[in-house]
């Protein structure tokens, strides 16, 4: 009995082995399709934006922003955006690369009272975003990873600054080297 027992696990973990061996070390896998989307550059970006959806899970967007929709000026060239959140104006000093976008840092803020929480949703947001996009419709959203946190409409704005700032054109700076 003792020789049928070693035999028996010997054959056994051969067997294994060789079932084992038939799988192999590197599985191909095909890559997604490219999807074919239209490059956004930090030029569209330029202008006047209108809050149009905005990601909450407790309040609907009218609620939040019951008389009057955030906005943003987006000046490409100077890094910067302007904005009103609805209650209050604000300046922000932005990063841009690519189709990346953070927000480094307030500039200014009026200190107006608000009510409610729109003010504070559509500030926590915006500084969320990492990431934008223009579609074929003209809308630009903003990302935080795989979610859409934000979307803004462009408004026809004749003036070149919804608050009359003038703006610097950076070709024109002297150099700090």
């Amino acid at each position: 009995m003792k020789k049928i027992f070693p035999i028996w696990m010997v054959l056994f973990s051969t067997l294994a082995g060789l079932g084992f061996a038939q799988i192999p070390d590197i599985v191909e896998v095909e890559p997604f399709p490219e999807r074919a989307q239209k490059s956004t550059s930090q030029k569209d970006l330029e202008g006047l934006w209108e809050l149009s959806y905005i990601y909450d899970k407790f309040k609907p967007f009218d609620e939040l922003f019951p008389d009057k929709k955030p906005t943003l000026y987006f000046d490409t060239v100077n890094k910067t955006a302007v904005g009103h959140t609805g209650c209050n104006i604000f300046s922000i000093l932005t990063y841009l690369e690519g189709n990346g976008i953070d927000v480094l840092g307030f500039q200014g803020m009026t200190e107006k009272w608000c009510e409610g929480d729109g003010e504070d949703i559509f500030l926590t947001v915006l500084k969320s975003a990492h990431t934008f996009k223009i579609d074929d419709e003209g809308t630009l959203s903003f990302s935080c990873g795989n979610l859409e946190i934000m979307k803004m409409k462009k408004l026809d704005d004749n003036q070149s600054h919804p608050f009359s700032i003038p703006k610097i054109l950076a070709l024109n700076r002297p150099s700090l080297y």
